[in-house]
């Protein structure tokens, strides 16, 4: 956090002294290191030497494999203990194998229902209600309306449990009801099981101890297909290596990836001003005839 403080300062610093246009470029910097609410993602693992994250999955999979197996589902849509018979929540789950930093990890989800809209990618933002437990059933936050402050999330910005996990479920269908209030019809709903790994990993957080297992209870609202910087180039088109991570796509190299960098190239022309042909999309505007389009290539 000391450190967090004293980046903001120097930021802000920065920000006076310089141009209207490398203003804005800061800004999106700062609004990037400052969101952060309970579901927003915190480092993987702490710097400790002794911290084994390969380990640490396969202990956090154990423990999600014996729950699972040990609990199911009750006809209201909770979780309870087995105790007569009842069917484990393990044969109603399906699993995603994911790699992170070249650690293994099993993400486990239930579906009550699909939904019937388009379904987000990693890189988009999505309007949900939640409800999130540790497995010995302490629950530590939720968001129980869509007109919350904490109802829209933008997934690069989360927990690799929420980005991973979305994309299985669709929207619903916005229905506006007589007291002018609105909902959901038909939203993706279910649950997502994470190892820790995949969450809050060794740092925790300020409510959630140390690789600690979580699920959520989730009802996906809403996605809509993300332009975190309004450069007319989505997020997923900013995702220029393909790996599905528009975190780690930075062009001109100056530490403010590409999906939140107003000026993509470092040429001091804003990426939406890269358009030549007037028709709205970067992306297609080659002037030079290299192959690179102009927002991505400095000497065009």
């Amino acid at each position: 956090m000391l450190i967090l403080f004293l980046i903001i300062i120097i930021a802000d610093k920065i920000v006076i002294c310089t141009s209207n246009f490398f203003n804005m470029k800061l800004r999106f910097l700062a609004l990037f290191f400052l969101m952060g609410i309970v579901i927003f993602s915190c480092s993987d693992d702490d710097d400790e030497d002794d911290f084994d994250p390969a380990a640490q999955a396969l202990i956090d999979d154990d423990a999600l494999v014996d729950f699972l197996q040990t609990h199911y589902l009750t006809p209201e849509k909770e979780i309870d203990t087995i105790l007569n018979g009842e069917i484990p929540l393990y044969s109603q789950v399906e699993i995603e194998e994911v790699t992170l930093y070249d650690i293994q990890y099993k993400l486990y989800y239930y579906t009550d229902f699909k939904g019937v809209g388009i379904s987000p990618s990693r890189n988009d933002s999505i309007q949900v209600k939640y409800r999130g437990f540790m497995l010995d059933s302490t629950k530590f936050d939720q968001n129980l309306s869509y007109t919350s402050s904490k109802s829209w999330f933008h997934l690069p910005n989360l927990i690799q449990g929420w980005r991973y996990g979305f994309p299985h479920y669709q929207e619903g269908i916005k229905t506006i009801y007589p007291d002018e209030s609105f909902g959901y019809e038909d939203a993706g709903s279910g649950i997502i099981f994470m190892p820790s790994g995949m969450a809050y990993g060794n740092a925790g957080s300020v409510s959630i101890p140390s690789n600690t297992p979580i699920y959520f209870f989730i009802e996906l609202g809403a996605v809509v297909i993300a332009d975190a910087d309004n450069d007319n180039v989505i997020n997923n088109i900013e995702d220029i290596d393909g790996d599905g991570d528009v975190s780690n796509d930075d062009t001109d190299d100056d530490s403010v990836p590409d999906y939140l960098d107003i000026d993509d190239d470092g040429d001091g022309i804003r990426t939406k001003d890269e358009d030549a042909n007037e028709d709205g999309d970067p992306t297609n505007d080659d002037s030079d005839g290299d192959g690179i389009p102009d927002y991505l290539d400095k000497d065009s």
